[in-house]
């Protein structure tokens, strides 16, 4: 009998040994800035439509408390420091796609910043759902706030960053790695974004900085440049390991007075996948 009872005395203190289910799941933040550190987890949606249900975490891990101060460009940008941080997080994903190019009006604000104060080992979490291939719904900045679309199939790192006053100090958080699954696919997804290594003006060829390594194919297509001046095409004719070779040509209706051929380290975005 007595050793029965030490046998369930010890298997409870094993399982009371035992993480949570939560604290298993919850994987490790990223690094520690000004007393904080931010955690990211990400989960394709459960209701089996295209979408992901994300959770982002503001950590005190300092021994004092620490004042959370939201950034808000201008006045008709409304909610709270939780609002704040779902709006303000950019995405970073491997392979990279091509960031948001444009004009953006300069804010003007006015009102206080709201405030939120995250004592000593608190956390501030924020969830919130997605539609289709993204992981945001919404942005300050898109200049500055990256929400990338991922166009191709195939498993993707990402991380979180953001932005954020710490007292009276700003800091950059920057988030644990997650890996999410797009299309249902979890092989290596096609590169659609890249860098010109070499031009030749006359011959209106170019090389681009992506290869056989990163999915690339003949018959690729890129357009070149920044959206709103850039428009040439490079159609892939050549592809090597680490490189691709292809043929320049100005896209007719969209070509500016006096473009000029591209130039070395431009940026080419797929538009059209073989």
């Amino acid at each position: 009998m007595t050793c029965w009872f030490s046998k369930l005395s010890l298997l409870g203190l094993l399982l009371l040994s035992l993480p949570t289910a939560n604290a298993a799941e919850a994987p490790e933040p990223g690094p520690e800035d000004g007393g904080l550190r931010l955690r990211l987890a990400v989960k394709q949606r459960a209701d089996a439509k295209e979408g992901y249900d994300v959770r982002l975490e503001v950590l005190n891990v300092s021994d004092r408390p620490v004042t959370l101060r939201a950034r808000w460009r201008d006045d008709s940008e409304a909610g709270d420091v939780k609002g704040y941080l779902e709006a303000a997080t950019s995405i970073e994903c491997v392979p990279a796609v091509a960031p948001w190019i444009g004009g953006v009006q300069e804010g003007r604000r006015t009102r206080t910043q709201p405030e939120h104060v995250l004592k000593a080992g608190e956390s501030l979490p924020v969830s919130w759902q997605t539609e289709r291939r993204r992981l945001k719904n919404r942005v300050t900045d898109p200049s500055e706030v990256q929400n990338p679309t991922f166009s191709m199939r195939g498993l993707y790192s990402v991380h979180a960053t953001v932005d954020v006053m710490a007292g009276e100090r700003m800091v950059r958080l920057r988030s644990n790695e997650q890996l999410i699954a797009v299309g249902g696919s979890r092989s290596m997804p096609k590169s659609t974004f890249g860098r010109l290594s070499y031009v030749d003006p006359e011959g209106k060829t170019a090389v681009l900085g992506l290869g056989s390594l990163h999915k690339i194919t003949v018959g690729d297509q890129f357009e070149i440049g920044h959206p709103k001046g850039g428009h040439w095409k490079l159609t892939i004719t050549r592809v090597e390991r680490e490189t691709s070779h292809g043929n320049l040509e100005i896209l007719p209706s969209l070509r500016p007075a006096g473009s000029a051929t591209p130039q070395v380290l431009i940026t080419g975005n797929l538009i059209t996948a073989r």
